[in-house]
């Protein structure tokens, strides 16, 4: 009787091992490819009670993944996951996302949900050369978003090539990711310069900041302070303060060049876009928002029929910002109301696409975020300028405070509406 014992245990606990590294596969993925940490936690607890579990314990922290499930009487299994990169792919969380509303939904089992992750994983996204033109383009527009002149959108979009270069490269040596980033801006900063010494661009202030855009860590920051701000603060802070160091490190390389051309940079050029009309330099921030938007979501491999969806978030968001302007001074008001419109344009894109609301947010939020002034301020710093480094730096931290305070409000509401829905339908919560 024992022995009968014994072994209908040890069957329970083999299929609870394959059952739960299939759900922590799937995680690891959703964590991989841009999950924030509420959802990663949920899926694993709604994917588990889909097997039968009788109680469910997750825990994601940064790079790591502790699971514990515990079935029958007094029987458990517990399950730890390392993750050790992040390949940002918003169509394969949107995919891995489904795949355990399969299993929690429709009783999927084990080899037929592990048969559909090969599948998934084997899929490949848009090509290396569809992301070179995605990162030149990205680095044209936001070079003209911000105000360069058309010389210096094409330099930058030249130098934005050399980036992807770089960056797959660096994937392929597996090249520590601060290495990359240094490397970049640093060769970044003085083609820049060398653009306008050759008389090929007008402003490498202008250049630089249009490619320092490609290289901030947009999905990294959105969703550290969707962590921090949904309650988990240990994961959102680690996170925070990693894409934090990252956008820092960014705009030192590029500021750094500014040390040996200092001439360059104590000439006042009059970028082509400031003489233009202000109907026209509204037109071009919001076209070059909405281009950019596309372009962002591209790199990261929002599927071909959201691509639209993603860019005009982006539009929606500027273009709030910019009608605010009309009747609001203050810059921090103004990002402050663009973040809580991108949050619901976002969660209503989620409803109408079916699709994880981080997809739509993490481009949306890009012409927002203060890349221009984060290379400002480590300019002055360099310049040694420090009256002009705590002005500017001060600007910087109260737009980057207001739109995480708009992310909050909006995540908070939008949180509790879902939670009251979910219990009057019987889901866990």
């Amino acid at each position: 009787k024992m022995e009968n014992i014994d072994n209908d245990y040890l069957k329970s606990r083999v299929i609870w091992e394959e059952r739960l590294s299939l759900v922590l596969d799937i995680a690891e993925q959703m964590v991989v490819s841009g999950a924030e940490v509420a959802r990663t936690e949920y899926s694993i607890r709604r994917m588990c009670r889909g097997f039968g579990a009788a109680r469910v314990e997750a825990v994601s922290i940064a790079t790591s993944l502790i699971v514990s499930v515990y079935y029958g009487e007094n029987s458990a299994v517990t399950h730890t996951r390392r993750i050790e990169r992040f390949a940002y792919n918003m169509d394969r969380l949107e995919k891995m996302n489904e795949l355990s509303r399969n299993i929690c939904e429709n009783g999927l089992g084990v080899e037929e949900g592990r048969e559909k992750f090969n599948l998934l994983m084997s899929e490949k996204g848009y090509s290396f050369y569809t992301k070179l033109i995605f990162y030149m383009i990205i680095a044209f527009s936001f070079t003209l978003f911000f105000g360069g002149s058309i010389r210096d959108a094409v330099a930058s979009a030249a130098i934005a090539a050399l980036f992807k270069c770089i960056d797959e490269f660096a994937k392929k040596v597996e090249l520590n990711k601060f290495i990359t980033i240094i490397i970049s801006s640093l060769s970044g900063g003085f083609l820049a310069i060398v653009a306008v010494k050759m008389g090929f661009a007008d402003s490498a202030s202008m250049i630089s900041i249009g490619n320092v855009m490609l290289l901030i860590p947009g999905i990294m920051l959105t969703n550290s302070l969707r962590d921090m701000f949904g309650g988990d603060t240990i994961a959102g802070g680690v996170r925070f303060i990693e894409a934090t160091l990252i956008a820092v490190v960014i705009a030192l390389g590029f500021s750094y060049a500014t040390v040996f051309y200092k001439d360059i940079f104590s000439e006042v050029i009059i970028s082509s876009t400031r003489e233009w009309s202000p109907f026209a330099v509204a037109a071009v921030s919001l076209s070059t928002a909405f281009i950019g938007s596309i372009c962002f979501a591209g790199v990261f491999n929002v599927s071909a029929g959201k691509l639209f969806a993603a860019g005009m978030g982006g539009f929606i968001g500027w273009a709030s910002y910019f009608v605010l302007g009309f009747f609001m001074l203050s810059e921090p008001v103004k990002y402050f109301s663009a973040a809580i419109v991108i949050n619901i344009y976002s969660e209503v894109m989620a409803r109408v696409e079916k699709a994880p609301a981080t997809v739509f947010l993490v481009v949306s939020v890009m012409p927002l975020v203060p890349g221009g002034l984060l290379y400002k301020t480590m300019g002055f710093a360099l310049a040694k300028e420090w009256e002009k480094f705590g002005s500017t730096g001060a600007e910087m931290l109260s737009i980057a405070l207001a739109l995480a305070l708009g992310m909050l409000m909006a995540n908070s509401v939008i949180k509790s509406m879902r939670r009251r829905r979910m219990r009057k339908l019987g889901y866990p919560v």
